[in-house]
């Protein structure tokens, strides 16, 4: 169960999922607004479902249980993965109204939140009904899993943690693909991948743009990605003089593409981030890698050893890290191999696998083995 179709990390990571053909997999999104993706998961010849659950005020909640209800006495299925974690009780709740004794698995892929609203009642709430509806709590990592375990009064016996998964072969083939018909000339490149919401930090980044124009680098930023902060981040690129230096692509479908016309990946991020997929991305595609030094990414590039670290809000630093990779210039081949393999290590069968083990569902993990479809 996805809530959208939106062009953005989660529902990349489940197109992923699909693309592994040992399972009868099904997806149901709780609207299709905005379309983004929707062709692409039509694409991939599995059910798709699109509802209309998501409307002003507390409605929705009611919508959320009927729409599930209905379509788990269609499929019947051993496993519900209920994506958006801040939905999944109400998703779990409508899948036991139907009767099912499905396992119930909710992917959670950010941090719990700063104050008593977020951090407290709403993960109890969340926790609580899971538990209550016999379901599992899966983080993205290890520093998530523990952030949540941390939560007073939390039943920390429910929550698990399975890493996310990456295409790697496939984006590397795509972004070298790109790379070889890039021309040789012009600007060194930047870019960011990331959905333009306040977890995230463009900002820190634009303003980190601004430094480098005034030390006369000759370097392109480019955003990738959309969301409700799109137009104080142009305002703001427009405020500090950095215009055309700070290029807004929007929603993206051809990410890999785009990565491989670039030189360097940037991910400035704030201590609510979870594991984000794309620097998976960005290794796999060769290219490398500054980010915020936050607890979930110095987990995925192992304190430092896949990428570089800067201090979190920090535009000088940031501005400092991009001079100096610009300055450098040459990439070292082997530390790209060495990248890529390690994206490569996190394949969509392996993140199903984990998955299927914290849902106690390790039988069909090995029926689907022995007998692939």
């Amino acid at each position: 169960m996805l809530a959208s179709p939106r062009a953005e990390g989660t529902p990349r990571l489940v197109l992923d999922w699909l693309a592994v053909r040992d399972h009868e997999q099904a997806v149901l999104f709780l609207t299709g607004e905005p379309p983004d993706l929707l062709a692409d998961f039509r694409s991939t010849g599995r059910a798709i479902d699109v509802g209309d659950a998501i409307v002003p005020g507390p409605r929705k909640f009611s919508r959320i249980m009927g729409l599930v209800r209905n379509r788990v006495r269609e499929h019947r299925p051993d496993a519900i993965v209920a994506w958006p974690m801040g939905f999944s009780h109400w998703v779990f709740l409508g899948a036991r109204a139907a009767g099912s004794r499905a396992s119930l698995l909710s992917h959670c892929g950010n941090p719990p939140g700063n104050g008593w609203l977020h951090r407290l009642v709403l993960t109890w709430i969340c926790f609580w009904t899971t538990m209550a509806c016999g379901g599992r709590i899966v983080a993205c990592s290890r520093c998530l899993q523990d952030q949540y375990r941390a939560v007073p009064l939390v039943p920390k016996s429910i929550v698990g943690f399975a890493y996310n998964c990456v295409q790697a072969a496939s984006i590397a083939s795509r972004a070298d693909g790109t790379r070889r018909s890039r021309p040789r000339t012009g600007p060194y490149r930047a870019i960011m991948v990331a959905t333009l919401e306040s977890h995230k930090d463009h900002s820190t980044l634009i303003r980190a743009a601004g430094i480098l124009r005034d030390r006369g680098a000759s370097i392109e930023i480019v955003l990738a990605g959309a969301g409700s902060l799109e137009p104080s981040l142009k305002a703001l690129a427009a405020e500090l003089g950095v215009g055309t230096m700070v290029a807004f692509l929007g929603a993206r479908r051809d990410v890999p593409e785009l990565l491989g016309q670039c030189d360097l990946f940037v991910l400035s991020t704030t201590a609510n981030e979870g594991r984000p997929g794309v620097i998976l991305e960005a290794l796999a595609a060769g290219l490398p890698i500054i980010a915020s030094d936050v607890e979930p990414l110095r987990e995925v590039l192992e304190n430092g050893r896949w990428g570089t670290l800067v201090a979190a809000g920090d535009e000088r630093a940031l501005a400092e890290a991009i001079a100096s990779a610009a300055r450098s210039g040459a990439r070292d081949r082997a530390r790209i191999a060495d990248g890529r393999s390690h994206a490569a290590a996190f394949t969509p069968e392996r993140m199903i696998a984990d998955y299927l083990h914290e849902a106690g569902r390790d039988a069909l993990l090995a029926q689907a083995v022995a007998d692939p479809r």
